[in-house]
């Protein structure tokens, strides 16, 4: 009859642990779970990275044996990117892309003069880098065999 209460008050008895042991795996499983949720919520945007840092030092490249692109800020993180005659290329991005290749192409493969062997962007200091890197992706999406592009900053 008294079987039933001895099952409740029955109890196990606790293992004694020694003070100076400590059990961290919550701390480093938490640690984990923290990590992995600021890697998955942050952005890894380029546009949102400051102006081209100033060259304090680099190659010389000749602007002859280049094809340039001239990257001009027009006001609010916009710009106007320009062949070396000085004549400027569509502001429709996808048309631009296009626009690009074909005067890069054109610029490696001259017939009437000096073939080209480099492509130089050349920007002012106040083009955020993200206009710089997406010109750059183009022309490295477009030309597998190209080894670099360089870029050149205009110093105010």
């Amino acid at each position: 009859m008294d079987d039933d209460n001895d099952d409740e008050d029955f109890v196990l008895p606790r293992k004694d642990r020694i003070d100076e042991e400590m059990d961290i795996t919550p701390m480093i499983d938490i640690t984990f779970l923290l990590l992995i949720f600021f890697v998955v919520c942050s952005t890894m945007d380029p546009t949102k990275i400051g102006t081209i840092p100033e060259a304090e030092n680099g190659l010389a490249v000749s602007a002859k044996k280049s094809a340039v692109i001239f990257i001009d800020p027009i006001g609010d993180d916009k710009v106007v990117l320009k062949r070396l005659d000085g004549s400027e290329f569509s502001r429709d991005e996808d048309l631009q892309s296009g626009e690009i290749i074909e005067y890069i192409t054109a610029e490696l493969e001259k017939a009437d003069g000096v073939p080209k062997e480099h492509v130089m962007l050349y920007g002012d200091s106040n083009v955020r880098v993200g206009e710089v890197t997406r010109v750059q992706k183009i022309i490295g999406d477009a030309f597998d065999d190209l080894e670099s592009t360089y870029i050149a900053v205009k110093e105010n």
